[in-house]
């Protein structure tokens, strides 16, 4: 989410003031998505929120049900959460839609992006948690990953050529996806996708059983390193990592990565005494991800910086690399202030 907010853009402006030009080269990819196959650390950033989303809502349904809250109504609460996620995605797409260079053409339903980030998060958590809660047991969810994973391995395999043409999200995309396509011919969050999404949803709801064992948090981590380096290895096998159509090596490969990385902050914040401390800017971030990530793209909320960065600018009109690395940090510090302010009077804003 520290990324999202800004966090990217302040790297992006560091970076010429501090290494070699082939160095800045790579940075720049590492912070873009990849044109097609292969991975960058921005193409990480997402299906982390799908995985960490998953790991989340093991605590939140454990909790629920030790208050014998009836399935019917988690159930319903998971996919009014997916619904308005839903809505709020398409209310995003339409924010940017007046950004887009090429929307030329004037409003309408055709010219509306249905497929988002948010509808992807709310569905793939809403099919993973019914799973979850009609089977009630935390063993099949690596089982249903599994299951999911290889359908859509065979499908993609067997269905289409891996090409932005020619793969088989394409042909599911054009025929079930109304509006305008992210990817021209396909959309990175169409249904296919979604159903990717929901296997890393599952690793994610494992990986947070694992850290509600029985077991020291030392252990929990060397469980958690473990599955992702089985995660990581089956990825490598399995095919082609893209990222525009959830290959099962690319939600292999994250959910691998996601299992290392919940290892390494399990151990580093939960073992040691400073960890509290240490986390705080990020738990600011992370208790309102979804408020800050609507508020960044209001359309009004990018009016205001570029006219507050134009006057405050003025002084430093020969310098671009400075006004670059100006306007991104009063960018990020503005919004992780707001988040701040948030989490200071306790005011946290879920669904």
């Amino acid at each position: 989410m520290m990324f999202i907010i800004g966090l990217d853009c302040i790297i992006r402006s560091i970076v010429p003031f501090c290494f070699t030009e082939n160095a800045n080269k790579e940075i720049w990819r590492q912070l873009n998505h990849s044109s097609w196959d292969g991975l960058t650390v921005c193409d990480i950033i997402f299906p982390l929120f799908v995985f960490v989303s998953g790991a989340a809502m093991f605590f939140s349904l454990s909790r629920a049900t030790q208050k014998n809250v009836r399935t019917f109504l988690l159930l319903r609460k998971l996919w009014k959460r997916a619904l308005i996620l839903i809505v709020l995605g398409i209310l995003v797409n339409w924010w940017a839609f007046h950004d887009r260079i090429d929307a030329i053409q004037p409003f309408g339903f055709n010219s509306l992006r249905y497929a988002s980030v948010l509808g992807l998060i709310g569905i793939s958590g809403a099919l993973a948690g019914s799973l979850m809660l009609l089977l009630t047991r935390c063993r099949f969810a690596s089982l249903f990953a599994a299951v999911i994973l290889a359908v859509v391995w065979c499908l993609q395999t067997f269905g289409g050529d891996m090409t932005p043409t020619g793969c088989f999200n394409a042909k599911v995309d054009a025929l079930l996806c109304p509006g305008w396509l992210h990817g021209g011919t396909f959309d990175p969050e169409g249904p296919l996708c979604i159903l990717s999404a929901t296997a890393l949803s599952l690793l994610g709801f494992y990986a947070g059983s694992c850290c509600r064992s029985s077991f020291t948090i030392l252990k929990q981590s060397g469980i958690l390193i473990l599955l992702g380096l089985v995660c990581l290895g089956l990825g490598a096998v399995s095919g082609m990592v893209i990222k525009g159509i959830w290959t099962p090596a690319f939600v292999l490969t994250t959910g691998g990565i996601g299992f290392l990385l919940l290892a390494l902050f399990r151990f580093l914040f939960d073992t040691s005494a400073w960890g509290n401390r240490l986390s705080l800017p990020l738990r600011v971030v992370g208790m309102n991800a979804l408020a800050i990530y609507i508020i960044t793209r209001l359309p009004i909320y990018k009016t205001l910086f570029d006219q507050l960065n134009s006057h405050i600018l003025q002084h430093f009109t020969e310098n671009h690399q400075v006004e670059n690395l100006i306007c991104s940090s009063s960018y990020f510090l503005v919004a992780w202030l707001f988040c701040f302010m948030l989490w200071r009077f306790r005011i946290f804003i879920k669904l």
